[in-house]
């Protein structure tokens, strides 16, 4: 039965559902872990200091709530589009749908637009051309790629998500390698009665909010999942508490080996820092940053 002679039939067209929990945990991951750490990572240095790990951890407590309610929605209506059909569903108000589905779309160009004007430091590192030429450049590659079909574009994320993984576990493992005090000095990481060091750790966790937008973007696989009532609350946290986990490590390497001050002025902190610990030229480190980004 064609798509057309089902619609005349009353049955809705459904996706196939193909994907599996490692499937959506990589694409989480792909969709979360990128700008967030390799930009975001000397704004935190530069207001909460040795601190800035906390920061992360505590943006990832609260999108823990959102977690929470996306698996509950998603579970109980698997599809696409999902806000707006929770939104439908709830109100029943047609121009309410609109508007959130309108919403949904604006928040995805204003991250667009971050994302891409952050991945011009990295790039301009690699290559000397103007920052609107190289986000105008980001911007139409990756909507090449979103044009391929679900699976295909879902698998090269989850190649790039390997690679971008790998350079933040590169930074810590180099970290380590090098004997720069990461566990001798995680005490300076805990603000002790310090009410200012505090406000600083709250203000900056509100910031690195940002850092974890994406993985709620699992909830419009769900439709493609297989038993979507255990694979997408598995993969929201699972991926959730990764990109925590990676964050607040390379997070407190970064302090550790470049002062805070210096990573807040840098175009490009983590390349700066995997320099700092590999002596290695910023351009490796960039390479990643670029296909994180």
């Amino acid at each position: 039965m064609t798509s057309t002679t089902a619609e005349a039939a009353g049955i809705r067209p459904k996706l196939a559902r193909t994907l599996i929990l490692s499937h959506a945990v990589l694409y989480g991951l792909g969709v979360t872990i990128g700008a967030g750490i390799y930009v975001l990572v000397g704004v935190a240095a530069g207001r909460a200091g040795m601190h800035a790990p906390l920061a992360f951890l505590g943006a990832a407590a609260v999108m823990g709530l959102s977690a929470a309610s996306f698996a509950e929605l998603g579970t109980r209506m698997p599809v696409s589009a999902s806000e707006a059909a929770y939104v439908d569903r709830a109100f029943r108000l047609r121009w309410f749908t609109i508007l959130t589905g309108l919403l949904v779309i604006v928040t995805a160009i204003i991250s667009a637009a971050t994302i891409s004007a952050g991945s011009a430091g990295y790039v301009g590192v690699l290559l000397p051309l103007p920052g609107s030429s190289i986000i105008a450049g980001v911007v139409l590659t990756m909507a090449a790629i979103s044009c391929l079909a679900t699976a295909s574009s879902i698998t090269f994320a989850g190649v790039m998500t390997l690679i971008e993984v790998g350079g933040l576990l590169l930074i810590v493992g180099a970290g380590f390698s090098e004997g720069v005090g990461l566990i001798e000095r995680l005490p300076e990481a805990w603000p002790r009665g310090n009410p200012t060091a505090w406000v600083g750790v709250f203000g900056t966790a509100m910031i690195a909010v940002f850092s974890f937008i994406g993985f709620e973007h699992l909830v419009n696989i769900a439709e493609e999942m297989k038993t979507p009532s255990k694979t997408l609350p598995r993969a929201l946290f699972v991926t959730l508490g990764l990109t925590a986990v990676i964050y607040a490590g390379v997070t407190w390497v970064a302090v550790v080996t470049v002062p805070p001050d210096e990573l807040a002025r840098s175009p490009a902190p983590l390349a700066l820092v995997f320099e700092r610990l590999t002596g290695m030229p910023l351009v490796t480190m960039s390479a990643i940053a670029i296909i994180a980004t």
